[in-house]
């Protein structure tokens, strides 16, 4: 699978640009404030709805304009389809899927499924929970199909559960319903997270240990609950705490995933550097997994902004030797157009220029 043409209208400094893409390899560069990062931001849109900047979609919109507008072709093997999405400034958001109205984000998600590798990756390591387990869904949810409605089912079940910790006593029927509900679903969740993380553990070990060059880093699981206890025994222990404080405080809602390193949370030991190729090891082992699980030519697309930031040139190296080994396509932004390139040897792919939202493409790269 790749994006073979984007068109992006009103996106940020992006007024217009349609681009054909290489099936392999894109670099942008350009200097800060041109365009680079808000491209990646219009293909991300284009898969989830959503902006990896901000939570908010509004700066999305080009000022003076009322909407914005991104439109994709993808091509996989024999198989072609069309997305587009469309957000207005009054709040609306419109899904296509080859021409035809989609009511949900998540069904381009599955058709365009991308990661981003950018500065701001390494907040998974050092940002709250929510950012890991966020990561930990987007595996699952890309190899086990029902994941989507059992996650949505889950969190409609625990945000009842929370609103009667807040108005109920210990023996309401309702909050002993709602809370054997709660374990139950919580428990399928953490299956459905363990398969998965016992096989991207294996693949974490191998790339983490390629790109930083430890052999004893080691990535951990933890469900939200001492599983050898039960979430049962535990959420019983807890009722009184969680009725004093309006919240249910196990379950699958607490989840972790966790990297360490002599058995110290790599947090703590490792520099700003360092955290990113980890985190970034971790984005690349779920994107290697879930290669490892599509059908035919079918991959997934890797964002990379600014790849020179607190990267040297070894590091930068191994980084674009591994993405460029694995099936996938690579859109790449940086400012020094000389080293993007030799960071990435002879793979085949197009080099596009990018000044004030205008993209330019400059030229082809051993194709």
């Amino acid at each position: 699978m790749s994006l073979n043409r984007l068109r992006v209208q009103n996106i940020r400094n992006i007024h217009s640009a349609d681009l054909k893409l290489h099936e392999k390899l894109n670099i942008f560069v350009g200097d800060n404030g041109s365009g680079k990062t808000s491209l990646l931001e219009a293909i991300y849109f284009l898969s989830t709805g959503r902006s990896f900047r901000t939570q908010q979609l509004l700066p999305l919109v080009q000022r003076s304009e009322d909407h914005c507008l991104v439109f994709g072709e993808i091509s996989a093997g024999t198989r072609n389809s069309r997305l587009g999405v469309k957000r207005s400034l009054k709040g609306v958001s419109e899904y296509r899927l080859d021409g035809k109205s989609v009511n949900r984000s998540a069904i381009l998600a599955k058709e365009l499924p991308l990661l981003v590798l950018g500065p701001e990756t390494v907040d998974l390591l050092l940002g709250s929970p929510d950012g890991r387990r966020s990561f930990l869904n987007w595996g699952v949810f890309h190899v086990e199909h029902d994941f989507s409605t059992l996650w949505v089912t889950a969190n409609r079940c625990l945000k009842q559960r929370n609103e009667l910790l807040r108005k109920s006593s210990r023996n309401s029927k309702e909050l002993e319903i709602w809370t054997e509900r709660l374990v139950t679903l919580s428990t399928t969740i953490h299956q459905s997270r363990q398969r998965y993380f016992t096989a991207f553990a294996t693949v974490f070990a191998e790339i983490s240990r390629f790109l930083s060059g430890h052999e004893d880093v080691k990535c951990d699981y933890y469900p939200g609950w001492d599983v050898t206890r039960g979430l049962a025994l535990e959420t019983n222990e807890q009722l009184e705490s969680d009725l004093r404080r309006g919240f249910s405080q196990r379950g699958f809602h607490r989840a972790d995933v966790r990297i360490q390193i002599d058995g110290v949370n790599v947090a703590k030991i490792c520099s700003r550097g360092e955290l990113k190729l980890f985190a970034w090891a971790l984005l690349i082992s779920q994107g290697v997994l879930l290669g490892q699980q599509m059908p035919g030519d079918d991959t997934l697309v890797y964002l990379v902004d600014d790849l020179t930031a607190e990267l040297d040139t070894e590091h930068r190296t191994k980084l674009c030797q591994l993405l460029s080994s694995y099936k996938g396509q690579v859109l790449v932004t940086g400012i020094d157009e000389k080293i993007v390139k030799a960071s990435w040897g002879d793979t085949s792919g197009k080099v596009f220029h990018v000044e004030r939202g205008i993209f330019t493409q400059t030229e082809t790269e051993n194709d």
